[in-house]
């Protein structure tokens, strides 16, 4: 009921969209800042307390390991007040831009979805939007909520990510291109977590590629997301890392998805923080002179394969 509630009181114009287009939006924002308002002038330990008592604990699913990346063979309370204590002061010069987004993102994602069919007119996503507060989590990202499929933004990361005067447009439609992406898997296609590095560097180079075309006039981060260099370190070294990348497509080590997607690394590391979206948008880019954005989508990364090698042999001779 409370769930229910919160549609209702802070998100009726959007959720009778998102009925109509066949998803549910989730605002768990609001209960997020009733916490806020309760946790001023008591100790960070105190806050991360409240903050599992008067948010986490009242939206369970949304907030159990798997979904917000907690180790679930460790105490849970533990955890969480650990990633509380971790993410206060990282956003501390954040929490007006997120209040603004708390209110202004759910609000649009109607527009950014309208944008989004002008392009991919059949995105026939069932599953749930959530908007909440992920302790720096995630920006967005999809993940099982209470057995569904659900798509889920993380303010917090959205805020700290992007920060003032960038249009999330973008970045929405990279995660959308995601689902409607997988509304053509075959079974047995779902995303798994051991999926071979050429999987990624295909899901997340065209979701990429897709969110630059819908979108000409962003760049940077808007695109790329952090580190701000690795665009343009990426660029400068461009020959030696496809020729590096292209020897690891079939790898499902744990540790190379890590060096080639994500973030958070040594600046001056070898390979830039999330070089592999920037590999894999130019890849995609190769591929998009030779097919339409929609027959991409559809055509599972097997078929495709040979292009995505070539693609990749074409970059390395520069």
């Amino acid at each position: 009921m409370r769930r229910r509630t919160l549609l209702l009181s802070s998100l009726l114009p959007v959720a009778a969209r998102a009925q109509a287009a066949g998803y549910r939006v989730i605002d768990l924002m609001p209960d997020f800042w009733a916490f806020h308002a309760r946790a001023q002038g008591l100790a960070p330990e105190a806050q991360a307390a409240l903050f599992e008592q008067e948010v986490a604990a009242r939206h369970p699913d949304a907030y159990a390991p798997n979904v917000i990346g907690l180790d679930p063979a460790k105490p849970y309370g533990e955890q969480l007040q650990r990633r509380y204590l971790r993410v206060l002061p990282i956003l501390a010069d954040r929490t007006d831009l997120m209040r603004r987004l708390s209110t202004s993102i759910a609000r649009d994602l109607p527009r950014y979805e309208a944008r989004f069919r002008e392009t991919f007119p059949d995105l026939d996503y069932r599953g749930d939007i959530y908007f909440l507060h992920s302790l720096g989590g995630f920006d967005g990202g999809t993940r099982r909520v209470d057995g569904r499929t659900a798509l889920l933004f993380g303010v917090d990361m959205i805020a700290w990510v992007y920060g003032e005067g960038i249009d999330p447009q973008p970045f929405f439609h990279h995660e959308l291109f995601h689902i409607y992406q997988g509304q053509f898997a075959a079974a047995g296609e779902a995303e798994r977590d051991d999926d071979p590095l050429v999987t990624a560097l295909w899901r997340e180079g065209l979701a990429t590629y897709v969110a630059q075309t819908l979108n000409p006039q962003a760049g940077g981060v808007s695109i790329f997301g952090l580190p701000r260099t690795t665009p343009a370190r990426v660029l400068a070294n461009r020959p030696q890392l496809a020729r590096d990348l292209r020897g690891l497509l079939d790898s499902r080590a744990p540790g190379d998805y890590k060096r080639w997607f994500l973030g958070g690394r040594d600046e001056n590391a070898e390979v830039p923080g999330r070089a592999g979206y920037v590999l894999g948008y130019h890849v995609a880019e190769r591929l998009a002179q030779r097919h339409p954005l929609r027959e991409l989508a559809r055509l599972p990364v097997t078929a495709l394969r040979p292009e995505i090698d070539a693609a990749l042999d074409a970059l390395g001779r520069g």
